[in-house]
């Protein structure tokens, strides 16, 4: 009898953790164009998760508060300023405990956000230069379980200081804050391209904190959704591991609906 309750438990464990993905709510938001940068990260998200898509209209508050994370992604185009209303909804959802990625030239709304003081640079999109290009593991990079399910230029279980290759050729409209020049950021990841080490200059992926939020910022080349992403799969799995660690940070996840199970949620939770 207690084997067969184990069995089960178990059972209801692993499916509860096989649904996951698809019972995080995700707000994506994209204001430039929707072309071939932008629009494979959409369907991306649509297929991974319970992925909202959101316009220039739904930047509010109250709005992100019905998402875990809201993810904005400007892959083609600069979508311009925004406004200080808008400035302050980002702020509002964050700092009340909600979770924002920022990927492509998104990344760059971090200053007049006020999360950083810097400039950043900006350059792109190139759809094929032929560089390669990927993260160098941290301990953090572990802890958080943000290289599960990936693979090492080796092909193998990416540990302490591996290289993981994320992007074969291109990158989108994008850009990084060179030099070190963010000051306040929580960094993740190194970066590297061909045989060149960014440590300490370009931090491949980290995030901000704000009030009692966090906004994570994936720039440079490495968010590159398009086609001719030959390591698309090592991307997917990276932003599909990020996600789900700000969903589970996130004050506004659903932690009960949609047939999920409290306990996977209750772990996750614990892992702050």
């Amino acid at each position: 009898m207690c084997k067969k309750f184990l069995f089960c438990l178990t059972l209801m464990l692993i499916c509860g953790l096989n649904l996951g993905n698809a019972n995080v709510e995700v707000g994506f938001l994209y204001l430039g164009d929707n072309g071939p940068f932008t629009k494979p990260a959409l369907e991306f998200a649509k297929d991974t998760f319970r992925t909202t898509e959101l316009g220039k209209g739904d930047i509010k508050s109250d709005k992100f508060k019905n998402f875990a994370v809201v993810w904005w992604n400007e892959g083609d185009t600069d979508p311009g300023a925004l406004s200080n209303a808008e400035i302050d909804a980002f702020l509002d959802y964050v700092e009340s405990g909600g979770a924002v990625l920022l990927t492509g030239k998104a990344f760059s709304y971090a200053t007049p956000m006020g999360l950083e003081n810097a400039q950043p640079r900006a350059f792109g999109p190139v759809e094929d230069d032929g560089s390669k290009v990927g993260i160098i593991v941290l301990q953090e990079t572990l802890d958080l379980g943000l290289v599960e399910g990936l693979e090492n230029v080796d092909g193998n279980v990416p540990k302490l200081n591996d290289w993981v290759q994320l992007n074969s050729t291109g990158f989108p409209k994008s850009g990084d804050y060179f030099d070190s020049l963010a000051k306040n950021f929580t960094s993740l990841a190194h970066a590297w391209e061909g045989g060149t080490d960014y440590a300490d200059r370009i931090a491949a992926f980290g995030y901000w904190e704000a009030g009692d939020g966090k906004v994570f910022n994936m720039n440079w080349r490495l968010p590159n959704y398009h086609k001719n992403n030959k390591s698309i799969d090592q991307l997917h799995q990276l932003t599909e591991n990020v996600i789900n660690w700000l969903a589970s940070e996130s004050e506004f996840a659903d932690v009960s609906s949609h047939g999920k199970l409290p306990v996977v949620w209750g772990n996750l939770k614990n892992q702050r």
